[in-house]
């Protein structure tokens, strides 16, 4: 497990470190000055919960969710007005006796888990306001419990700006794993995530 861990920060590091070499203050060519990403570069960091029942449904038993060591972590690049990729690493863990799948734990595990993600930020299309962005966003991931697993993930969020470098965000994703059948813990899932956004 160590060395997963140690895999997916330098996949993550990686990924940053080249998409770094693009300059942060690019102008854009589009038809607008509005246009104009002054910030594309955001850092997020903050804790996350993750679902305990394998399913598909995300608001049945919404108290079903583990939280051991949540620690949830983000880069984010936004290449347009309404466009941006992002890279992720989450980690949380299950303790002895939570119950799982209908199943109860005779030791712990770590959950650990890394995405990438296309989002789409449609709040400008809505309404004229500074102080909020909504975005949907899809992409895949892997993640381990038990066993590694990979996934289709959807998401859906929002950031509140309480000032102009950095605000708070709140965000869902639903992951549909592979083989979710065949797998105990390694299934589908929830994850919901609160975090402090910085701009770089």
């Amino acid at each position: 497990m160590r060395n997963l861990v140690l895999f997916l920060i330098l996949v993550s590091l990686f990924t940053f470190d080249s998409q770094s070499q693009t300059t942060s203050n690019t102008r854009y060519d589009t038809a607008s000055e509005s246009d104009f990403i002054d910030s594309p570069w955001k850092l997020s960091v903050g804790v996350n919960a993750v679902g305990s029942l394998g399913t598909r449904q995300p608001f049945a038993r919404l108290d079903e969710f583990q939280f051991k060591n949540p620690f949830a972590i983000a880069i984010e690049h936004k290449w347009s007005k309404y466009f941006a990729i992002e890279q992720d690493v989450t980690i949380n863990g299950y303790e002895v006796k939570n119950e799982i799948d209908g199943g109860v734990l005779k030791k712990d595990y770590t959950y650990i888990s890394t995405n990438t993600y296309i989002k789409y930020y449609f709040s400008d299309v809505l309404f004229n306001a500074d102080w909020i962005d909504l975005y949907a966003g899809a992409g895949f991931g892997i993640f381990s419990v038990n066993e590694l697993n990979s996934s289709g993930n959807l998401a859906f969020g929002g950031t509140l700006w309480v000032s102009d470098n950095i605000g708070v965000r709140l965000q869902g994703v639903a992951k549909f794993a592979v083989n979710a059948k065949d797998r105990q813990f390694d299934n589908n899932h929830f994850q919901y995530m609160l975090q402090v956004v910085f701009k770089l």
